[in-house]
């Protein structure tokens, strides 16, 4: 402490700075509240220093400067009451070199603050030697918090990979447990909320007609569910909409699958988080009960996916989706006119002046008049169990092609052959002195790790109960033929791959299997 020499001591009002981090906290007392309390205290009181404000961060990361207290320090610090900060040592102020030098070279010296860090023997108010090293202690101080994030990161990316639970509140329609943190449990009383937005997104509904039938019926939104069961919530939102219902509807977590990973912070210092593609984000099958089956759910996507790209939003209709102009390829736009609506070709209204494509201007009503007759006529036509089972067989086997999801367990062992791949040709690399030993064995205790999980996985995969037979799947859909007279937009979905119009409206009808 006597390193310091303060003269005229009554001049300062003096703040006393105190941060303690998450990470902090685990090392104890030496770097506890009290602990940091009781140094600066002792120091003032050595020194005869009045303290005018103490200002405490608890828990809190040094690589922000967007804490409370210090904001509330700085505040006071504009307002003329505090001339001396005084924090236990460098990194309690950051631990971001580039924030924390801003502080110490710009800020305290513009404002006549002098600062003080007692275990460095920094000291702004005078020259020394010390403060000429305060730069690389910065330095040091970022790379400790640095190295700090990549650990975390690296602990949170192996629970993800094991397929463990790392949020902080559980997907709508589950629900976390005290004995169990990193496991999902299906919350009964949510769950046929969830059941019902799949079974009418299976019917061919809107997502729109969706949310708002659910708010009509005064089914509880996901932020005043939580807010009803004693939870924390921002913000409530008092009724659904389609982009929560979308999300529902598109997220795997409701089939048993483990989805994380979709955000990821542009760097350990700064808090925004960036959106990223799919295919980066750590999805693992069967990690929890599922509370949709994987036919109800692929089915509700595949109904989602049919809505995309069509004009009028608010209006339903029985072909949306399935109608293409013959010549271009484009989707027909659905427009109205006087109450009437018609089929009208999106490159036609895109790029009318340059002639691209014509109109294909045609009744809806007369489409889907066709359409239904005809498809009728040919269900119809189908009068053998023989060929009703070779027809459900084709459309199994297409539906399997189109499925959103591969399957896990082929994936895992394709992923699996290709490690074992690498091994090998690690090895060669190491015999024919391409890879020294020292980077071969580093490696390659990284590949067994991989090789350990990927087999853990194959083994859980394989040792779930099987799926329904093809057998069931065939006498389903062989039910939905016989009873087809009254067609809906689900039942066109099994039947039907597209439908056309070319310019003299003739309509082309595609189906999922050969007649």
């Amino acid at each position: 402490m006597n390193l310091f020499t303060i003269a005229n001591s009554s001049f300062y009002k003096v703040a006393l700075y105190i941060r303690l981090s998450k990470e902090d906290d685990k090392k104890g007392e030496s770097e506890s509240i009290s602990n940091q309390r009781s140094i600066l205290t002792r120091f003032c009181q050595e020194n005869h220093l009045h303290i005018i404000a103490e200002y405490i961060d608890d828990g809190i990361s040094g690589t922000t400067f967007q804490r409370p207290s210090f904001q509330k320090m700085l505040k006071d610090i504009e307002n003329n009451k505090i001339n001396m900060v005084i924090t236990k040592d460098l990194s309690r102020l950051g631990r971001d070199y580039i924030g924390t030098g801003h502080f110490l070279e710009k800020y305290f010296p513009e404002k006549h603050v002098r600062y003080i860090s007692l275990l460095d023997g920094i000291d702004t108010g005078i020259e020394s030697i010390s403060n000429d090293i305060t730069p690389f202690k910065s330095i040091l101080n970022d790379m400790y918090a640095k190295d700090i994030s990549n650990k975390i990161k690296s602990v949170k990316h192996n629970k993800q990979e094991l397929g463990l639970f790392i949020g902080r509140k559980a997907p709508f329609g589950y629900l976390l447990k005290k004995e169990f943190p990193n496991k999902l449990f299906i919350d009964t009383e949510a769950k046929p909320i969830i059941e019902r937005i799949f079974q009418e997104a299976c019917s061919g509904k809107s997502c729109r007609a969706i949310a708002t039938d659910l708010t009509l019926d005064n089914i509880p939104t996901p932020s005043q569910y939580a807010m009803a069961h004693g939870n924390k919530v921002t913000k409530v939102s008092y009724a659904w909409t389609d982009s929560r219902i979308r999300e529902i509807l598109l997220n795997e977590v409701y089939i048993g699958n483990m989805v994380q990973g979709r955000m990821k912070k542009i760097n350990y210092k700064s808090k925004q988080n960036i959106r990223l593609p799919k295919e980066e984000w750590k999805i693992i099958p069967n990690t929890h009960e599922a509370m949709i089956d994987q036919k109800t759910f692929f089915k509700a996507n595949e109904m989602l996916e049919l809505r995309k790209k069509t004009r009028i939003k608010s209006h339903d209709y029985l072909l949306k989706g399935f109608v293409y102009c013959h010549e271009c390829g484009k989707k027909l736009n659905c427009t109205s006119k006087k109450g009437v609506y018609y089929f009208r070709c999106s490159t036609y209204v895109t790029y009318t002046k340059l002639r691209y494509c014509s109109s294909h201007f045609t009744k809806m009503e007369y489409v889907e008049n066709s359409v239904l007759s005809k498809l009728i006529e040919i269900i119809t036509s189908i009068d053998t169990k023989e060929k009703m089972i070779e027809i459900t067989k084709q459309l199994l086997k297409k539906k399997q092609e189109n499925r959103i999801l591969s399957s896990p367990l082929e994936e895992y062992q394709q992923k699996l052959s290709s490690l074992l791949l690498e091994i090998d040709t690690m090895y060669h690399d190491k015999l024919q002195h391409i890879l020294s030993q020292e980077d071969f064995i580093r490696i390659y205790k990284q590949k067994v790790v991989e090789k350990k999980l990927l087999q853990e996985k194959i083994n859980h995969l394989l040792s779930l109960p099987s799926i329904p037979s093809e057998h069931e799947s065939i006498e389903e859909l062989i039910q939905k033929f016989y009873s087809s007279f009254v067609i809906c937009r689900e039942t066109l979905a099994d039947l039907i791959q597209r439908i056309e119009i070319d310019q003299d409206k003739n309509i082309y009808l595609y189906l999922k299997f050969k007649q």
